[in-house]
């Protein structure tokens, strides 16, 4: 009886086992048609020589002949989120609207300079702990201190 039951366990244990092999060739499967084609495209674009000029572009900043979406720089952003609103909103708020809208993650302290760089241009005001856009062009807030002077 012992052979019976030795039997029987091994048989189980082969059937598991091809279950098991089975179960993950089906829930590899999606996966391995979409790495086929991202292999059969990456070797056309490597065999038609366009890998490193599809990389220099991807890279670049900025060109008169890119499509979509052109990049902002921080200041850009960060007046944005300011818009022409009254309602001042504080730093760490900015930082988080940047990156919920633009998907890119700026340092608080980074936000902080830029706006600290924009209120001596005159285009952002600090009202309290937040931050607002100025009402007045940057050349009537610079000539204001040298009226005080006077």
């Amino acid at each position: 009886m012992a052979t019976t039951i030795y039997d029987y366990l091994l048989r189980r244990k082969a059937d598991l086992e091809m279950r098991m092999l089975e179960a993950q060739r089906r829930a590899q499967a999606p996966f391995e048609d979409e790495l086929r084609a991202l292999s059969l495209a990456l070797n056309a674009i490597e065999r038609g020589g366009l890998a490193e000029a599809e990389a220099a572009s991807f890279a670049s900043t900025g060109g008169g002949s890119r499509r979509g979406r052109r990049s902002r720089s921080a200041r850009e952003m960060i007046l944005l989120v300011l818009g022409g609103g009254d309602a001042a909103i504080a730093a760490p708020e900015i930082s988080r609207k940047l990156t919920r809208r633009w998907g890119r993650s700026i340092p608080l302290a980074a936000v902080l300079l830029e706006l600290e760089g924009l209120e001596q241009e005159g285009r952002v005001r600090r009202v309290g702990e937040a931050w607002a856009r100025a009402d007045e062009p940057a050349e009537a807030s610079a000539a204001t201190p040298m009226r005080f002077g006077a």
